[in-house]
């Protein structure tokens, strides 16, 4: 049995004696299939140790490029800043570019600069559009790992997703929101996204739509989606909740203060409020009972995700490679009462 460890490692790591180790090193007899089998284990981990111990103190420099609201960047701003000093593993710097507006050929460029600095991975979180499929593959084909943040690319190669199933989040929204509109005939909800090319986005409104026609079947739905609007589009979104006398917003884009502000001004008793991201903003709406929930996942979980991934890669396997997606969470008003922290 070729290795390149020394009999009293071995012995060491398998917890049996060197005379052991040596007779199933040389393939010796008198020797059971368990301790063999043993022996052969503890050279594995020796292995994977030896990979993981060379990554240690290693500086790996990570791209994220992201299209988000101002209040998402901040709190991302945040979980990089949390997260990337606790990975012992290795050293990670970030190389961030996050805008709120990003036009798609500015988002290539970044993506192409990245494979040109020889990144050691990539976070991004954009619009699902051709150009930026292509980039991502470009990457991956370079050797360089991709992880998709919040809305995935399926279909390309990318290495890895942190964020929700978001089909499922929707369909949550929907049993959340069919509960509070219970006893209503024919509810109204309208449903507001940002921008149709975040597959994110679109996962969760169909998910919400499946959802709401299973549970509520007589329930009415009409989607907004703001695109390049600024205040007009709050204007819009309160005029419509007003002419159809929507019971409910399933706020998919964000924006939630100035939607509320717009709708409250219409005079009219504000609607059921679900949301998403657990931002500064929503986390006082929410206190000051102005939403009814927000449905999140934990930046720091996905950063560290993430992380894990690229690890994964540069390790060659001493890390393990962790599955897709990262945990769905529900904060309610009454979890943020009298000073909890609710996160």
């Amino acid at each position: 049995m070729a290795n390149r460890f020394s009999i009293k490692e071995i012995a060491h790591q398998a917890g049996l004696s060197t005379a052991t180790v040596d007779r199933v090193v040389n393939d010796r007899q008198g020797v059971r299939r368990q301790t063999a089998n043993r022996v052969r284990a503890a050279i594995r981990e020796l292995e994977a140790q030896e990979a993981q111990l060379s990554m240690s103190g290693r500086k790996l420099m990570i791209d994220v490029v992201v299209e988000a609201p101002q209040a998402f960047l901040d709190a991302l701003n945040d979980a990089l800043r949390s997260e990337l000093p606790l990975i012992q593993t290795a050293i990670f710097r970030a190389r961030s570019d996050l805008r709120a507006r990003f036009p798609i050929e500015k988002i290539v460029a970044a993506l192409d600069r990245a494979e040109r600095l020889k990144s050691d991975g990539v976070i991004l979180m954009a619009p699902d559009a051709a150009p930026v499929r292509q980039a991502v593959d470009r990457l991956t084909a370079g050797g360089i790992p991709v992880v998709t943040l919040a809305t995935d690319m399926p279909g390309t190669s990318r290495t890895g997703y942190a964020g929700l199933d978001n089909h499922l989040t929707g369909e949550t929204a929907a049993w959340l929101m069919q509960r509070w509109l219970a006893g209503q005939a024919t509810p109204h909800v309208v449903i507001t996204k940002r921008n149709e090319g975040f597959r994110g986005e679109g996962e969760r409104e169909a998910g919400f739509r499946a959802a709401m026609s299973r549970l509520c079947a007589d329930a009415r739905m009409t989607l907004l989606v703001q695109g390049k609007e600024g205040s007009d589009f709050t204007q819009r979104v309160a005029d419509t909740v007003r002419m159809t006398g929507a019971a409910g917003l399933y706020s998919i884009g964000g924006g939630n203060r100035d939607l509320i502000r717009a709708i409250s001004r219409t005079g009219l008793p504000r609607p059921i409020v679900i949301g998403h991201d657990l931002d500064p903003e929503n986390r006082a709406l929410l206190k000051a009972g102005a939403l009814d929930a927000v449905l999140y996942h934990e930046l720091t979980d996905d950063i560290r995700h993430a992380l894990q991934v690229f690890l994964a890669v540069h390790s060659q396997g001493a890390v393990e490679m962790p599955g897709d997606g990262t945990p769905l969470r529900i904060m309610l008003p009454p979890m943020l009462a009298d000073g909890q922290t609710g996160g």
